[in-house]
């Protein structure tokens, strides 16, 4: 059997049903051999190998299964390079198999001569070339295990030329074994009865959930285990929907980034932090503030690396954060059964808090400007869609706006932010993926002028699908959170963030796309109901009031703006 159609009956074999991708003169052979089985995966062509990845990257976050990308050698493979490095920082399984030029002209300068197992190795897991095709099931299979297993992420084959059309005598078990599921690691007995000692001595706990939760899925455990004994939790950006925000526990994102002042004020007075899946990066410590006081910290994460890393620990376990949870869960009902009811106080005081906070939402809400509020974009977008709604959002200010503002409704990874880099152009063709895996749901994209200058041609994608994609565009003619940064710490010496207005519906229905220009509030919730009724991919062209004239719920901005400038310190994440 020629390799190229070996590769393909594995990718089935592995229950891969999708591929986004490029297609290249390198890669030919492969997708002859995906033309072949059309029926059973389908392929994604993109217009930009970047956009592609992430696309197989949200996919991925959306699936729970892993992306697949196909790219093909040299400027296909450095085009995807920011896809892939984003998922592996993020921790998302992507599977990249890039075409390369025949192992027989390697070193003779051939066009699209690229060293691209080198080039990728600081922005994957594990990456390798095949040079024979009898390694092929091998390399697969291992590729789906590394990608899944332990702290997910990126893996890139490269797979050259004539690789792909040599025939090999693959056995049939070669070709359909499917990789072997990641394996889920319990906690040590003797960390979960500390872990038990630990959070009985303390009358004020909280749990900040990250993205290992949506990894681990282990939404029913959180629910279960906070529900029960009335334990507040709070997220990181990433790990928002860890907990459905609905839920009296729930206190919402904690940090910088859509971390307000009332989440961040209950971690702040806690007596004991359990901390699930995250990284305790500055983002979500508050450059460490918020454990200053010093607080008993248990951290549990599936990978070695990431414990004991920013914040120091009483207690550091390495376990699957579902497996952790259960067996916790058990060992306090054991040791004290009626826990959650010594917590009364601690509670009513949390919720009194959270309720502040919604009140101040509600004002701000209600604030008339010029242009389009954005903080009622959010507040529209919660009365009107519903629980399996899906947000895919950009770098910029529609991060924090919904980090804060937006309830999901139940848990689950209902919203995705790009956190690993905080890429520019990421929602648009990202929210591809979404849709893709999760058809059912309504899924909406939301980003700025500058991503959308970088990714507007995806848009043709999206039209020649027929996705029924709400792509929500907040012009304000800037880099605006650049120019933030500028206007609060930098004297309002602007330089490099200003841009011309662009008319974005009419570049959007150049594709094909019906699409709308609202320019203020009076017309917003009609557009936005009339935006969620459609069958088809709309548009809408918002434009939002100017940057230096409202504070997105950024903690530092928040607090500086109150600042006379002199006193203000410009923080660098």
């Amino acid at each position: 059997m020629r390799s190229a159609d070996a590769i393909v009956k594995i990718l089935i074999a592995n229950n891969v049903d999708v591929i986004f991708g490029v297609p290249g003169d390198t890669s030919m052979v492969f997708h002859n051999a995906l033309e072949k089985y059309s029926d059973q995966i389908q392929y994604i062509h993109c217009r930009d190998e970047r956009h592609a990845a992430y696309m197989a990257d949200t996919y991925a976050r959306v699936s729970g299964k892993p992306g697949v990308l196909d790219v093909p050698s040299g400027g296909g493979v450095l085009y995807a390079a920011p896809g892939l490095s984003e998922a592996n920082s993020s921790s998302i399984p992507l599977i990249c198999l890039s075409s390369d030029i025949p192992l027989s002209s390697e070193e003779t300068g051939a066009l699209t001569e690229l060293k691209q197992v080198e080039f990728l190795q600081s922005v994957t897991k594990w990456n390798t070339q095949i040079k024979l095709a009898s390694k092929i099931p091998h390399i697969l299979r291992k590729a789906f295990r590394v990608a899944t297993g332990g702290r997910p992420g990126a893996v890139h084959i490269s797979i050259p030329e004539n690789i792909h059309e040599e025939h090999y005598a693959f056995t049939e078990e070669e070709l359909s074994a499917s990789f072997q599921k990641p394996l889920r690691f319990f906690p040590n007995r003797e960390d979960v009865e500390k872990a038990c000692e630990l959070l009985c001595r303390s009358s004020r706990p909280v749990i900040i959930a990250g993205g290992g939760v949506h990894l681990s899925a282990a939404y029913a455990e959180l629910a279960a285990f906070s529900r029960e004994f009335k334990i507040p939790v709070g997220t990181s950006i990433n790990g928002k929907g860890s907990i459905a925000e609905t839920s009296p526990q729930a206190i919402g994102v904690v940090g910088v980034n859509g971390g307000t002042e009332e989440s961040n004020s209950i971690v702040k007075k806690a007596d004991f932090v359990l901390v699930l899946g995250s990284k305790l990066n500055n983002v979500t410590t508050v450059a460490k503030n918020l454990f200053s006081h010093s607080p008993t910290v248990v951290q549990v994460d599936i990978s070695e690396d990431m414990l004991d890393l920013n914040i120091r620990t009483d207690l550091a376990i390495m376990a699957d954060i579902q497996s952790f949870l259960q067996e916790l869960h058990t060992a306090l009902k054991h040791k004290n059964r009626d826990y959650g009811n010594q917590l009364t106080e601690w509670n009513q005081w949390c919720q009194q808090v959270i309720s502040g906070k919604w009140q101040r939402i509600a004002h701000e809400v209600r604030q008339e400007t010029r242009f389009v509020n954005p903080a009622r974009v959010v507040e529209l977008l919660n009365q009107y869609t519903d629980e399996d709604a899906l947000f895919v959002i950009d770098a910029g200010t529609q991060t924090p706006y919904m980090a804060a503002n937006y309830l999901t409704k139940k848990a689950g990874r209902r919203t995705v932010f790009d956190r690993g880099h905080g890429n520019l152009g990421y929602a648009l063709a990202a929210s591809i993926g979404a849709k893709v895996a999760s058809p059912q749901s309504k899924v909406f994209s939301m980003f700025g002028d500058g991503s959308f200058a970088m990714s507007a041609g995806e848009l043709e994608t999206a039209s020649r699908l027929g996705l029924p994609i709400v792509f929500i565009h907040f012009q304000n003619h800037s880099y605006g959170w650049i120019k933030k940064l500028h206007q609060l710490y930098y004297d309002e010496r602007y330089i490099a963030v200003d841009f011309g207005p662009i008319d974005g519906a009419k570049i959007a229905e150049g594709f094909g796309i019906q699409s709308l220009r609202i320019t203020n509030n009076d017309k917003l919730e009609e557009s936005l109901r009339w935006a969620m009724e459609q069958q088809s991919p709309v548009f809408l062209d918002m434009l939002i009031e100017p940057i230096t004239d409202i504070v997105p719920p950024v903690k530092n901005w928040v607090e500086d703006s109150k600042l006379d400038p002199s006193e203000r310190k410009a923080l660098t994440y």
